[in-house]
């Protein structure tokens, strides 16, 4: 059996063709009448308990097997029977025939137009309640249903398009299938909108794959790499909780490319073996591919490199501070060299005022690096300080017992205050970390322990330990995602500014 699936947005149509077959027979059906018009009569009638659904009307096709040497037949109470069961798995019927559940209407009707039986199902997305059936993984789904529903009838059990749905045909009930990849793309081809598969669905097929033989997790990272899927490990410690894939520009957990690719079902149900010792350095080098990757994705989808030239005219002396009067915002975006070399960052120039002190209205801006400096950020505080005077005026001479910051850590304290101009606030409160800048130290902390997990200070533009950082490597991941957020802040910015200068 193969099953096909389409969804469209009214019933009349579907079923003047599926009825209108000379040859067609009304196999089952829990509605009244014969006709087509009957029959969209009443599904009207459950189509506006639900108007938020566009497409309401499921048209499900099953086939059985037909080539030159082999045809197969079923009786009408067989195709009723696959009927229902189909519909039972696939959530349109209860699973209990006693059951109170909502039901969808349908109509079942067998088709012999083209030289082999097959059987057409036109149901109702939307239940008798109102509610709406779930079709997440349908297409996965509807393979499983269709493979089992042929090994109860002696049917031939047509090849699954990979390991996984065999895999679960074989653990729940018992049923040995074998794969074919190649099937899923027609498939997909008939029934998708577009011309090519989406990210999610290349990323679906490639797990699929990758987990045939039960790999080690450097043998499945390494096969996702080889067909082009990034590969990010989310890591407490040494522990491993899961992964995010990545295709173009889609970043996807495994339990939402499908709910049987959660990092405990890889485990539980096709044994995908983790040793922390062995897979380390595949995970880390992973990591990094991946970081990099979304940002040169970043990069490479937005033109960063322009300059937003003055509305109005204004003058520059030797040291490049505007006159008193305007500002020359200069949105060149590099790569900073003190991040490491797979992690390109973007940072941005302002040409600053010369400083003009007003003891009752300026304000006191955050800039963590003299070269590195922002478009102007306003952070409220009692000091009245320009940003470029700020941690120039902090910058004393750093004690000979404090370190530089290593430099697999120091662009760390960038992001955190980074992060801090774009947000306004010195102070920043996460799910798990918070962060705070007195003066020039920043601290970091755990949630409910008062010892920093991080502290450094800030001096001839350089960050040094004040005490030993102690970040695992899941708490340097948080805090790189703040990076991302505030590159998009800067970037929204950039692009409202030329927008209004157009």
């Amino acid at each position: 059996m193969i099953p096909v699936i389409y969804k469209k947005p009214n019933f009349l149509d579907t079923l003047k063709y599926v009825l209108g077959k000379d040859d067609a027979a009304i196999v089952d059906t829990n509605m009244m009448g014969t006709k087509p018009d009957e029959f969209n009569q009443q599904f009207l009638t459950i189509k506006y308990t639900n108007k938020a659904v566009k497409r309401q009307c499921a048209h499900l096709i099953i086939s059985i097997a037909h080539r030159p040497n082999y045809h197969e037949h079923l009786s009408n109470s067989q195709y009723s029977y696959v009927a229902r069961e189909y519909l039972k798995d696939m959530g349109y019927l209860p699973k209990e025939e006693s059951s109170v559940a909502p039901t969808s209407q349908f109509v079942a009707v067998r088709h012999h137009d083209r030289n082999h039986e097959h059987l057409h199902i036109i149901a109702s997305r939307i239940r008798l309640d109102g509610s709406l059936v779930n079709d997440s993984y349908d297409y996965f789904n509807s393979q499983v249903s269709t493979r089992r529903i042929a090994a109860e009838l002696g049917l031939e059990v047509t090849p699954t398009t990979n390991e996984a749905i065999a895999s679960r045909l074989e653990q729940e009930y018992g049923v040995i299938t074998l794969t074919s990849p190649n099937r899923s793309k027609s498939i997909r081809a008939v029934n998708s909108k577009h011309k090519t598969p989406t990210s999610k669905e290349v990323i679906r097929q490639a797990i699929g794959e990758a987990i045939k033989d039960s790999p080690t997790v450097s043998t499945f990272i390494q096969r996702l790499e080889e067909n082009n899927i990034g590969v990010l490990p989310k890591m407490r410690g040494e522990e491993l909780l899961g992964f995010t894939y990545i295709h173009n520009d889609v970043k996807i957990a495994g339990y939402q490319v499908y709910k049987l690719y959660s990092w405990n079902k890889l485990r539980s149900e096709y044994g995908i073996i983790y040793d922390p010792d062995k897979d380390k350095e595949v995970i880390q080098q992973a990591k990094a591919k991946a970081i990099a990757r979304i940002n040169s994705r970043i990069l490479s989808n937005n033109d960063y490199l322009y300059s937003d030239k003055p509305t109005n005219s204004s003058t520059s002396d030797s040291n490049s501070d505007t006159d008193s009067n305007s500002k020359t915002l200069v949105s060149t975006y590099t790569l900073n060299s003190n991040y490491p070399s797979e992690i390109p960052v973007i940072q941005s120039k302002l040409l600053e005022d010369k400083p003009t002190l007003k003891a009752n209205n300026t304000k006191k801006q955050v800039q963590p690096h003299p070269q590195k400096q922002y478009p102007q950020q306003n952070i409220s505080e009692e000091n009245g300080l320009t940003a470029k005077q700020f941690l120039e005026e902090q910058s004393s001479h750093v004690p000979l017992s404090l370190n530089l910051l290593p430099s697999i850590l120091k662009h760390l304290p960038s992001i955190i205050t980074d992060y801090m101009l774009v947000t306004n606030n010195f102070r920043i409160k996460g799910r798990e970390l918070s962060a705070s800048l007195d003066s020039n130290t920043l601290s970091v902390y755990r949630h409910g322990d008062n010892t920093p997990v991080m502290q450094t200070c800030y001096s001839q533009r350089n960050w040094y330990e004040e005490i030993p950082t102690r970040l695992t490597t899941n708490e340097i991941e948080q805090i790189e995602s703040l990076r991302f957020f505030t590159q998009q802040v800067l970037m929204n910015k950039q692009r409202s500014q030329r927008g209004i200068e157009q």
